[in-house]
Parts: structure tokens; sequence; C-alpha cells
């Protein structure tokens, strides 16, 4: 078996190196992204192209063919009138982050609890016992402590109609 170049130099780096022995096997994460990002093909001559060079000279081969498609296809609807869409690669990362962070914000009021109901005051206990005839003084001060102490039953009592009132209120403080 023959072998290449990178595999003997891959052989005598951790004999070169042996503080760097120990990431010989150490996976790292996303190794393919980043060489895409960072590194030059390592042929010489023609192929030897970076990443956006490759992107360039397709971009151009598709405007290519799309102009002879669009000639060739003239009865077809033409997308001259839809704006074309401008690709940035440094808008993408800025873009994905923007998002997350909208669904995160979404998902965090979603789960944030309502505020509880705002209490009744005891103005408006007052002028609703007031309207309740023929009570006397002890027990009117008898039913708006029990009113102010447990506004469900202030709402209650609000929600009942008039003939009802006064005998619910005296059978609150028979109890």
């Amino acid at each position: 078996m023959v072998a290449t170049q990178h595999q003997r130099q891959c052989r005598q780096e951790p004999e070169a190196n042996k503080d760097a022995a120990s990431y010989r096997y150490k996976v790292i994460k996303y190794w393919d992204m980043i060489s895409t990002l960072y590194n030059r093909d390592r042929a010489t001559g023609e192929g030897a192209r970076t990443a956006n060079e490759s992107t360039t000279e397709m971009a151009e081969e598709i405007a290519n063919t799309t102009a002879t498609n669009k000639d060739a296809n003239s009865s077809t609807k033409d997308d001259e009138d839809r704006p074309k869409k401008r690709y940035r690669s440094d808008d993408s990362i800025a873009t994905m982050l923007g998002d997350k962070l909208d669904n995160f914000t979404a998902v965090f009021k979603a789960d944030a609890p309502e505020p509880p109901p705002k209490p009744a005051s005891p103005g408006e206990i007052w002028a609703l016992l007031g309207g309740i005839p023929d009570l006397e003084d002890d027990q009117l001060l008898v039913i708006y402590d029990l009113l102010v102490a447990d506004d469900r039953k202030f709402k209650f009592l609000l929600a009942l109609p008039e003939r009802m009132k006064k005998k619910w209120v005296l059978k609150q403080i028979s109890t």
C-alpha cells in the first residue's frame, strides 16, 4: 500500500510535538463547517478555489441558465415582477439568533401567570351595602368585615338580584 503525503505527515506530527499527541484522536465539533469557512483548497492549479469563489461561479452559471430558459420559454410568466432576494451570509446568523430570541420571549410571556384580579375597594363595598334596606348598624359592620376579607363573596353579592341581597346578607351573618 502506498502512503499518501497526508498519511505520512499524520504519523510524523505526534513524534515532532509530544504535547499535541493527546489531540490526535480528539473529535472537534462542527469541523466540516469550520473547515468550509476557513480552509483553502489544498489543490493547486485550476481546481484550487475557496468556497466564495465556487459560490460566485455557481451563481453565474445559474444566471446564465435562467436567461437561456427565459428565452426558450417566452410564453411562461416572467419572474421580473418579483423583487430579487439578496442573500448575505453575514446576516444569516443574526437572523437566526433574532428568531430564537423572539421564540424565547414568546414562550416566556406565555408561561407568565396573569396578575390576580384587583380586589374591591372599601368604598365599593360600603356603597353596595348602603343600598340594602333595613340593615342595622351592627349587621352592616359584620357583613362589611366579611366582604372586605373575602372578595369572592363581594362579587357574588354584586351578581345577586336586588330582592335576594338582604336574605343572603342575613344568612351570612347568622352562620
